[in-house]
């Protein structure tokens, strides 16, 4: 076979990249040099040949061993068989036709390799992780690939969004025919990108775009700018997007008008289209070009990656929920939806549905595997008359077929670890059947009463089997009667945890159940109709009002959590902008408000603690340490210990707050010298002030309870980047802590950090106690 030597390069670059890898690894590899092409920091290049040799592949760059050992073999044909098996894996990438399976991968790196990298050359490798792990400027998220797990890679991906843009006049008409090039802030036309031309629709090709550059467009060679001569500029946020852009083509040149949205553009909502069997064909299918459908497999699997056949569960899509189930073999054929959609999986709980995943439509998966993690809770028997414990009380526990005998602690309880959506048998040692519970993950204790004379049925009729063979029918009937009349009851409370108001927002709700929404609240600025960050409202919910800035979600987004069927209400100031009741599947609610002059300043004070809230949900972290510290902190929960945890999200706003009105009390700089920071309109120095303007920094650093803690530059800390953790950790010695089935019992404070650290949650230190991230940083 004679190979090209583009493709040589290509093969050889892999094998350099991962000889000794799996096949999956080569893939993703592979897979990584397309997802680059034309994108980001690579805009420039526009082949698979220039991603692989101009992009930082260091196999090709230092032509290591692997490398020159395949492009050898490769030049004179002499190919082994594991070669081959390199090549038949990663040509249908090379030519484009196989899909990307790895969710937009542009990043890897084996922790092995690099840490040999930094202990030879760490003047080339100055840290164990490179620095696009770490990069302020461009953030990225650590992906799992299936089938790469026992290959040393890590892969990461850039928040993304995938436009479909679409040009028309005034008058809504399609621009048939204009040439369109897809620029950056350079103004420099992208080769990928250059000379497109809109179609009959008045469209261009698919644009992917990050989260750190944003996409600008030349029509017929003028910039897009909108009426304020501002640039239109797309920002990806995780998404997909349809976007509309009208262009006035008047006497002053081109005049452009986005749909409300500047940076964020609507998502289309003109066609609904349900999850379904491919087998059905509905008329948005047929009708509705401009929408991609996909047709995967959702496989479920539990908690040992094992199929479940002919389990019923549930899809949330579009506002939509519709039940579905599995075949035999734990797999729904044919499941149809439109790319960029996210779905999200739940199963049925105690009195609401239970959320197992979500996932985000791809061209490039076949297969989504949904898996039911093992949920650890305690289950409480006691008296149904007195509400005491009942201590050392046997039973006999049915679970997906298998039967185990339990007994309650002094406190009445046993400790459960079972799959969500499935159902718990429990039976006196008599045979009586007690009581039948659904295992719900929103449930962290259940609580089951009891009918005294249910024991002391079940122990007269087993000291009776003891004692005599033959016991008279008319005992054994009355006990069996009135055993029946006294089963067991579920009387866990439908909410674990009460609604309440905190720093970290307003409302907030503790545990998400089924009366349980978010909601998104957008600030248009009165005079330019545009999405307007760092407006301030004002929400009034269940008769408590709290002070909000937009912006912290997206351009002039933020997102709130409530109960459903509550009404709020949103102030500008005092003056009443809109009433609602809070319901699932509810459209953003929309506000025009004044959008701030950030050349007023406002003096520093109290006043500026209840703003740029920062968040204590674990549901804000990024992944991988999302789940990380879930697992970890899960896992202590279960083992009694008590875990308090104060933050996780802060945003870059409040960072700046917090530094500097702590420098400012330390006395480590003078007010006159703080720096300023992009939408923050705050006065340090009282305007001259100098003793008002501390007494304020220190009543500022009070208010958020700093004390000596160090504190982070704003962008600097883990907390900005959502991969950190502040909790207070205590009752933890002689605990039990049990993580992914491993056993650990607690028996020092070093012992439990060194737990965490295993499971990437790794403690800062006595400097700062409460602290832990995925770095230690």
């Amino acid at each position: 076979m004679i190979y090209s030597e583009d493709f040589k390069i290509f093969v050889a670059t892999i094998n350099g990249e991962a000889e000794n890898c799996s096949e999956t690894t080569w893939k993703a590899i592979a897979h990584t040099m397309r997802n680059r092409i034309g994108f980001a920091n690579w805009k420039k290049w526009s082949n698979i040949i220039q991603i692989a040799t101009k992009t930082g592949y260091d196999a090709y760059t230092q032509k290591n061993e692997p490398y020159k050992r395949a492009k050898k073999s490769l030049d004179s044909g002499d190919i082994s068989p594991k070669l081959m098996r390199l090549i038949d894996a990663v040509e249908p990438i090379f030519k484009g036709i196989e899909s990307d399976f790895t969710d937009g991968v542009v990043y890897y790196y084996s922790p092995k390799a690099q840490a040999k990298l930094h202990a030879s050359n760490p003047a080339t490798y100055p840290s164990l992780v490179p620095d696009f792990v770490v990069s302020k400027s461009n953030p990225t998220h650590q992906v799992q690939i299936p089938g790469t797990e026992k290959d040393d890679m890590r892969w990461y991906k850039v928040i993304t969004s995938v436009f479909e843009i679409s040009f028309v006049d005034s008058a809504g008409n399609p621009l048939v025919g204009a040439t369109v090039d897809v620029v950056y802030s350079d103004k420099q036309p992208v080769p990928l990108f250059k000379d497109l031309i809109t179609d009959q629709k008045g469209k261009i090709k698919r644009l992917k775009v990050c989260n750190y550059m944003g996409a600008r467009f030349k029509v017929n060679g003028i910039l897009v700018k909108d009426k304020n001569k501002k640039e239109i500029s797309l920002l990806g946020d995780g998404k997909n997007y349809t976007s509309v852009i009208v262009v006035n083509n008047g006497g002053n040149g081109i005049q452009v008008k986005t749909e409300k949205h500047n940076q964020k553009p609507k998502i289309s909502t003109e066609k609904k289209v349900t999850v379904q069997n491919s087998t059905q064909e509905t008329d948005d299918k047929k009708n509705n070009s401009s929408q991609e459908n996909v047709i995967f497999n959702i496989k479920v699997i539990d908690s040992e990656n094992k199929p479940i056949p002919n389990i019923s569960y549930y899809l949330t899509y579009k506002g939509n929920e519709k039940k579905h189930t599995t075949g035999a073999n734990g797999i729904e054929q044919g499941v149809l939806a439109e790319l960029g959609n996210e779905i999200t999986v739940s199963i049925s709980g105690k009195d609401s549905k239970q959320t197992i995943s979500s996932f985000m439509v791809s061209s490039g998966k076949t297969e989504q595997i949904v898996k039911l993690d093992l949920h650890s809770f305690e289950i409480l028997f006691q008296y149904s008359d007195t509400k005491k414990p009942i201590s050392n009380l046997n039973l006999v526990q049915t679970y997906r077929g298998k039967i185990t005998e339990k007994q309650t602690d002094k406190a009445g309880k046993i400790t459960i670890k079972a799959m969500p959506g499935f159902d718990l048998n429990y039976k006196l040692r008599d045979g009586s059947d007690l009581i039948t519970i659904k295992v719900d993950k929103n449930k962290t204790l259940r609580v089951i009463n009891v009918d005294s004379r249910q024991i002391s049925n079940a122990a007269k009729k087993i000291k009776d089997a003891n004692t005599s063979t033959s016991t008279s029918t008319s005992t054994s009937t009355s006990t069996k009667v009135e055993s029946k009349d006294v089963k067991g009851k579920d009387e866990t409370s439908k909410r674990d945890q009460k609604t309440t108001t905190s720093q970290d927002g307003h409302p907030k709700i503790i545990v998400n159940d089924n009366g349980d929404i978010e909601f998104k609240v957008l600030t248009y600025d009165k005079i330019s109709h545009q999405l307007a960050s760092d407006c301030e409202y004002i929400i009034e919910y269940k008769g408590n009002k709290k002070s909000h800035i937009s912006g912290i979600s997206g351009v002039g987004v933020k997102i709130h959590k409530g109960q459903s069927g509550q009404t709020i209400k949103i102030f500008e100031n005092n003056n009443l902008l809109t009433q609602v009741i809070l319901q699932k599947g509810m459209q953003p609610i929309t506000i025009n408000v004044t959008k701030p002059d950030l050349s007023q300043r406002r003096v520093s004070g109290s006043d500026w603690c209840d703003l740029y809230l920062q968040s204590s949900s674990l549901n804000d972290l990024v992944e991988p340490f999302k789940s990380n510290a879930t697992k970890f902190i899960n896992g202590m929960k279960s083992a009694g210990i008590t875990v308090v945890i104060n933050t996780t999200w802060r945003p870059d706003k409040r960072s700046y707050l917090m530094y500097y009105c702590t420098e400012i009390a330390r006395g480590k700089i003078d007010v006159n010298k703080v720096p300023s920071f992009p939408g923050v309109n705050i006065d340090w120095t009282h305007k001259g002030n100098k003793s008002e303007a501390i007494k304020a920094a220190k009543e500022m650093h009070k208010i958020y309870g700093i004390g000596k803690n160090p504190v982070g530059k704003p962008g600097s800390s883990n907390h900005n980047r959502k991969m950190a953790v502040d909790m207070k950790i205590s009752n933890y010695i002689g605990k039990v802590v049990i993580i992914d089935g491993e056993r650990t019992k607690i028996s020092s404070w070093s012992m439990l950090t060194e737990l965490g650290k295993k499971h990437n949650v790794i403690w800062f230190g006595s400097k700062d106690a409460p602290h832990w991230s995925h770095t230690g940083r």
